[in-house]
């Protein structure tokens, strides 16, 4: 069996019960995720042996932290202890046409103030196929970012497949700080999860015509083509989404394997919860690729778990590989008995 180690925060969420407003609300769920966090559960109950690397305070909230990981068989093993608090986020669940809203309060967080020395990468590289981290891991702090650019560059050499998710968030950072960072560890990167946005608002790559001009999957051909050359990755995988309402939403998949464009069935999709959908779309990938299935099914199961996981309150998907292949393969919304 394939092996994958994931490197990120660790975050409570926090959010008003039945889709009520931040403002006015006496009390609050607490959820746990955090983007690496998410991929590494799907994963593990895909049935891939997935590590997680964080921080956590040495205190109860850490350790429940961790209880909670060790029910979907994630291995917290090389998981550090240290600091004074976890990162929380606030959700406020939009619906219909009110947007949902992020306020993050992980400032100075125990991840946020990670050190390298904390961790014995030989440790948790041994043994291991693929290491997957975020953008989201980057941008929180600069300890951060050294912290996950020594990793990439380690996995690098120790000839694990590195994945990496652009995960661009505004309240964590401009633009312009993004583009600084994930210049200094593209060269790492043989699989990239980005949107177009990514490619051409961050990296300021420009494909030859605007999309409104042009077929949509000739636009992607074209884009990716160009980031192709210039970073060389092995895989590109994004997901398209058509937003008709906080509540509503169109969702495909695609993937470029240099060569090649896939696109998945689309799914027409009523929210229960958004949070954690790129994060599953990723992991199915990730499963995919890691079990050698053939390019049609990677993009087929990334885009079938994006989709169940929008059905699923709180960040993680919680569901079996068997499960997501049920949803393209048969597409059966009966009854199961």
């Amino acid at each position: 069996m394939k092996k994958a180690v994931t490197l990120g925060e660790a975050l409570l969420r926090l959010t008003p019960p039945g889709r009520n407003r931040l403002i006015g609300s006496n009390m609050f769920e607490v959820i746990y995720g955090g983007s690496e966090v998410n991929v590494a559960v799907a994963l593990s109950q895909f049935g891939i042996d997935t590590s997680l690397i964080t921080r956590l305070p040495d205190h109860d909230l850490g350790d429940a932290f961790i209880y909670k990981l060790r029910e979907f068989g994630v291995d917290t093993s090389h998981i550090a202890r240290g600091g004074e608090r976890i990162g929380l986020y606030f959700l406020e669940a939009g619906y219909s046409v009110r947007p949902s809203k992020v306020i993050y309060d992980r400032k100075h967080s125990a991840m946020a103030e990670a050190k390298i020395e904390e961790f014995d990468l030989d440790a948790i590289f041994a043994g291991r196929d693929l290491f997957h981290v975020s953008g989201i891991t980057l941008g929180i702090s600069e300890q951060a970012f050294q912290l996950a650019r020594t990793f990439m560059r380690r996995a690098k050499e120790k000839g694990l497949k590195v994945s990496f998710d652009f995960n661009y968030r505004s309240k964590l950072w401009s633009v312009e700080a993004a583009r600084e960072k994930f210049e200094q560890i593209l060269e790492y990167v043989d699989i990239a999860f980005a949107g177009h946005l990514d490619f051409t608002n961050i990296l300021g790559i420009k494909p030859d015509k605007p999309l409104e001009e042009r077929d949509i999957l000739d636009y992607y051909r074209d884009l990716y083509s160009k980031v192709q050359k210039m970073y060389n990755f092995e895989w590109i995988v994004s997901s398209i989404r058509n937003v008709e309402s906080a509540s509503k939403n169109q969702y495909q998949g695609i993937i470029w394997n240099g060569e090649q464009l896939y696109q998945s069935k689309s799914y027409t999709i009523d929210i229960i919860d958004r949070v954690g959908t790129g994060d599953a779309f990723t992991a199915g990938f990730l499963y995919a690729y890691l079990t050698n299935k053939d390019d049609e099914y990677k993009v087929q199961f990334a885009a079938a778990s994006a989709a169940l996981k929008h059905t699923i309150p709180g960040d993680m998907l919680v569901a079996t590989a068997a499960q997501v292949e049920n949803l393209f393969q048969s597409g059966s919304f009966q009854v199961q008995r």
